[in-house]
């Protein structure tokens, strides 16, 4: 009987020690292939960075530009509705008195004095 218990304690440690094993492996296995993995990111990574300082070197020179020119169809004739002696083109250079805007201020009525539901030295323009 003693026998039985010796062998089956020595079968029981010998499947742990195996099951021990067998994870220290597939840690060494998980850690290599996370390892390849970055490896790869990396050389990924190297590349992109080449491949951006060689986009930085660019000679605008180089740059090619397209204008596609369409035509937009309003659906009437634009011309109908101009002067005819407009011409888009004729004044280039605009001054500032072109863009004066004119801004009119319309007293808005509330129906009540505002000034009784505000403090004495209240100033809305005040900074």
């Amino acid at each position: 009987m003693k026998n039985i218990r010796v062998v089956a304690a020595v079968a029981i440690l010998a499947v742990t020690f195996i099951s021990f094993k067998g994870v220290q492996k597939h840690k060494t296995a998980e850690k290599a292939e996370m390892t390849a993995f970055f490896d790869d990111c990396i050389i990924d990574l190297e590349a992109q960075l080449q491949t951006s300082l060689e986009n930085d070197k660019l000679n605008p020179n180089d740059i090619r530009l397209v204008e596609i020119d369409e035509e937009v169809n309003l659906g009437f004739d634009a011309f109908e509705y101009l002067p005819i002696v407009f011409d888009a083109y004729a004044s280039a250079e605009l001054t500032e008195q072109d863009f004066k805007i004119f801004e009119s201020e319309e007293e808005v009525d509330l129906g009540f004095d505002t000034a009784a539901y505000l403090p004495s030295d209240f100033d809305a323009y005040a900074l």
